[in-house]
């Protein structure tokens, strides 16, 4: 029996040992297999999860002034990052906790990086742009799956096709559509179940939902999640782990990377959270290079901003070696032309990080190369007058001084709310100042989400409504909102008459405006070469220019001023219309319908249109190229343009010329005419269309078809035209041939008379009718006239500089063209210019004191004819030149809505104040100045 009761207890240790062999064996060859035949294979992969690239970016290089002063640099910040492995991703939200409660401990934030804003929802994306701003958009959904959602869940049945790739042109478009009119609320919801946010859900510990319970859990929409997770967190967290949860998503399509949470945060805060990184798994503070602008609003326009890569340029700057997820870029200014030198050699490490991200050892390091210096022409002291002087003046002409009687009629410039000024050395080139309001400081944009709700809303959201009720209320419009803005469905809105102040637009560069009287400087220069008048030419101005072979045309002096004896000189100095019109009159006669624009080219006051569009100053920024001064080409191209929009309406509305109403004809585009009533159509109005096509040669000679040859032609065209129409249709027509007589009498005597007649070269010497120039480009023009006629290429780059100080390249002067002017005719114009600053000149109450001599022209700009009834009025332009015996400076200025030209000229003094200063201080020491500011104190960083 004992026997027995052994034997069962060895078979039972027996089976024990067995079984324990059995299972060491198993872990033994399991073992075996983990470290020997696939080691190598898991090795690699924990070193891929524990290995992370970390970007270092290189210190943008400065822009400086001509004396060093810095305008645009580099300070050394901190960032909190978050590095992502799976063992900090499994604690994520519990760390953002800790994140966000040690930032409320400090005062500061998180970086609202994320273009989708709560409350109310809506995009934001720093740009003006309303077409790239909708293709950002786009892109923006697209990269977060929407375009997968909306097609799965409405193309696919829709269009029976499986793919979003098999969609044709057409569908393609459809989708894009519903993407856009997929809410940023909608959005925001559904972020929450596309970044899978119903895990949180799932309950606390090791407690694992069933298979069931996630199924359910996976059913639940965006918001029925966001919901769920309301009940636990505040909307305030929710936001917060969104934004860094898609942060984690966009930077993983760059590789394993860093997500950056804050930016810019202080020392002090960076200390407290690298004493409790060991509570933070996965985060970590670095040091990085962030773009200071010190002297902020200064020089804007010139220096520029930065800004995420745009759509449609991220694949070339991806091939740049750029980040295109956080990587900024200059998008104006020299920020933008210099980019290539600005922006320096990333650096970067590849570290081996612990499993809550934390940094173990470097395993490479490639360093950083700062950005060349960019060194400006631009003297910050003459910037800072120029600025302040332009400022001053339109906050006195659009909040004080408003109501104007001058020249027996009343004006108001109380919409006089932006300005331009650029000042030059005639001698180079060089622009010494470039001012343009309203400003902008480019710290807003140096770090994402630095931009406050109330700075975007102003930059890129203005309240059109409230400042059309304001203006209207303030300048006593019959007009309502509507009227001054068009309001569109999609929520943009349309300033068609150019009423609002627009922060970004660099009015030196790319507002094209006529130039008024400061115009009639080139054409004294175009009469006195051409010979058509002389110095000594004597006209006598009664008030008002007539020609018996302008019927029905005159031009007065403003004011109704009449001068009685006149020459050049005398002309200018007081801006008589009635002597430079009969001056381009008599020019037109010696030389036709170009002879001004002749000069103006040479000038670089616009171009020959049959020539390709370029920049005539050469400007190292960017500026509108656009430019013109009335010239054959550009009016017969004009008028091919408009002329079609005339003539349909014409024949729409049914009423002749002289008032007799006949049976409409329709000849415009429309989308239900078949392909042979839409080719006749097209017929006719080409053949209107070659009726304009006139050489200069025929053109200078009034020489054009006749009523008869264009009736005769067009009727043909018509008849074939109203013989495809229904039988209804014709019902009632008149015949082809008085169609063809209506419209051959309007192009004739309407259209075509206008192309061949010489008030187009008399509106354009005073600088109105087609001219448009930009302010840059009669800036050079004066230059090149004062200094003999070496126009120069504009630059506003003196040289660039290495990292280390050391020159890299001197920007020397450029001549873009020689022009032969005789010394004579150039101190006709001088004596001019002189006499417009003294006693009985135009500009004469500015400079009465000023000692040094200078010499100058005033402009007064009409914007159009109707302009007061929407709250606009005449330009104010005024350009001056110093010493005027030796001119060194041009100074041009503009100020939209002043409605007087002399009432911008103290901006020309303040800027010759302090070009002048030493000189005025050594030389005229009993001299008092009008105008002297305060150097600008500079910032050593952020607010």
């Amino acid at each position: 029996m004992e026997t027995k009761k052994n034997d069962k207890k060895v078979n039972r240790y027996r089976w024990l040992v067995i079984i324990m062999l059995i299972i060491f064996t198993t872990l033994a060859l399991k073992m075996f297999e983990l470290q020997v035949i696939k080691g190598d294979t898991f090795s690699e992969k924990a070193n891929v999860e524990f290995i992370k690239q970390i970007d270092m970016n290189a210190p943008r290089g400065e822009i400086v002034d001509v004396n060093g002063k810095v305008l645009a640099g580099s300070v050394q910040s901190y960032n909190l990052i978050y590095v992502d492995t799976k063992e900090s991703r499994n604690s994520l939200y519990e760390t953002l906790d800790k994140v966000i409660g040690l930032f409320e401990s400090t005062e500061e934030d998180i970086d609202d990086t994320f273009n989708l804003k709560l409350d109310p929802f809506r995009f934001e994306f720093n740009y003006e742009n309303i077409e790239y701003v909708k293709r950002r958009e786009l892109r923006w959904k697209k990269d977060r799956g929407i375009n997968d959602y909306l097609f799965t869940s409405i193309l696919k049945d829709e269009t029976g096709k499986n793919k979003i790739s098999d969609l044709n042109e057409q569908e393609t478009d459809r989708l894009d559509e519903l993407i856009l009119e997929f809410s940023p609320e909608d959005t925001y919801y559904y972020l929450f179940k596309h970044y899978k946010m119903y895990e949180m859900l799932y309950g606390e510990g090791d407690l694992e939902p069933s298979k069931e319970e996630k199924k359910k859990y996976r059913s639940l929409e965006g918001r029925e999640v966001y919901d769920m997770l309301l009940e636990s967190y505040s909307e305030k967290q929710l936001k917060t782990y969104i934004m860094i949860r898609d942060s984690i998503a966009i930077e993983s399509y760059q590789g394993s990377k860093s997500v950056i949470i804050a930016q810019n945060i202080s020392e002090e805060t960076a200390f407290i959270f690298l004493q409790q990184l060991s509570f933070l798994p996965g985060i970590d503070v670095e040091t990085n290079p962030i773009r200071i602008y010190p002297y902020k609003e200064l020089a804007s326009h010139v220096i520029g901003y930065l800004n995420p890569i745009p759509e449609g340029s991220q694949d070339r700057y991806k091939e740049k070696g750029y980040d295109i997820s956080s990587d900024l870029i200059g998008v104006s200014g020299i920020e933008s032309s210099y980019e290539d030198r600005l922006k320096g050699n990333k650096g970067g490490s590849t570290v081996r990080v612990d499993k809550n991200g934390r940094i173990q050892n470097e395993l490479f390091k490639l360093e950083t190369y700062p950005g060349d210096t960019i060194k400006l022409t631009l003297d910050s002291n003459l910037q800072h007058a120029s600025d302040m002087a332009l400022e001053e003046l339109i906050k006195d002409l659009s909040e004080v001084n408003t109501g104007h009687n001058v020249g027996g009629y009343f004006s108001d410039s109380s919409n006089a709310t932006r300005g331009a000024v650029v000042v030059s050395n005639v001698k180079t080139g060089d622009v010494l100042a470039l001012s343009s309001y309203p400003k902008f400081d480019p710290n807003d944009f140096a770090v994402p989400g630095r931009l406050t709700d109330e700075k975007y809303e102003q930059y890129f959201n203005p309240d059109y409504e409230k400042f059309a009720e304001e203006l209207i209320k303030k300048m006593n419009l019959s007009k309502t909102p509507e009227e001054l803005f068009r309001f569109n469905d999609d929520g943009t809105v349309n300033d068609n008459n150019d009423i609002y102040p627009k922060p970004f637009f660099n009015y030196a560069t790319q507002g094209i405006t006529p130039s008024g009287s400061t115009f009639k400087l080139i054409t004294a220069l175009a009469a006195l070469e051409e010979n058509v008048v002389t110095r000594n030419s004597l006209y006598r101005d009664t008030g008002v220019f007539t020609s018996p072979n302008l019927k029905g045309y005159n031009v007065t002096n403003d004011g109704g001023g009449a001068y009685g004896n006149t020459n050049m000189v005398k002309a200018i100095k007081i801006s008589s219309n009635v002597y430079f019109a009969d001056a381009a009159y008599k020019l037109y006669q010696k030389k036709g319908l170009n002879s001004i624009a002749n000069w103006a080219w040479k000038l670089g006051m616009g171009q020959d249109p049959r020539e390709r569009s370029q920049s005539t100053t050469g400007i190292d920024i960017a500026e509108n190229i656009y430019g013109n001064v009335y010239n054959h080409y550009s009016k017969v191209d004009l008028t091919q343009k408009l002329a079609m929009y005339e003539i349909v309406d014409f024949l729409n509305k049914g009423v002749a010329r002289n008032g007799y109403k006949f049976r409409p004809l329709d000849i415009g585009k429309s989308d239900i005419d078949d392909e042979k009533i839409a080719l006749a159509k097209e017929d006719i109005k080409d053949r209107i269309k070659e009726s304009y096509d006139i050489s200069l040669e025929d053109a200078d000679k009034r020489k054009g078809i006749t009523t008869q040859d264009l009736s005769r032609d067009l009727t043909a065209y018509i008849q074939s035209y109203i013989d495809l129409l229904g039988e209804e249709e014709k019902k009632d027509l008149e015949n082809a041939s008085f169609y063809a007589f209506q419209v051959s009498e309007l192009v004739v005597y309407d259209q075509i008379s206008q192309i061949l007649s010489p008030v187009n070269v008399i509106s354009s010497s005073l600088g109105q009718g087609d001219n448009q120039n930009s302010l840059i480009e009669v800036n050079n023009a004066l230059a090149t006239i004062v200094n003999g006629g070496t126009r120069y290429k504009l630059n506003l780059v003196d040289s660039i500089l290495d990292a280390n100080g050391n020159t890299i390249r001197e920007i020397e002067p450029t001549i873009l063209e020689e022009v032969d002017i005789k010394k004579e005719n150039l101190d006709i114009i001088k004596d001019g210019m002189r006499e417009v600053n003294k006693p009985g000149g135009t500009a004469a109450s500015a400079f009465s004191d000023f000692p040094i001599e200078t010499g100058g022209k005033t402009g007064t700009i009409t914007f159009k004819e109707d302009m007061e009834e929407y709250g606009r009025a005449a330009f104010g332009g005024y350009t001056a030149v110093a010493p005027l015996d030796d001119p060194e400076i041009a100074v041009s200025v503009i100020v939209y809505d002043a409605t007087r030209g002399y009432f911008v000229a103290p901006v020309a003094l303040a800027v010759f104040e302090e070009y002048f200063k030493d000189v005025l201080k050594d030389q005229y020491p009993d001299y008092q100045r009008q105008f002297e500011y305060k150097e600008p104190e500079p910032t050593s960083e952020f607010d």
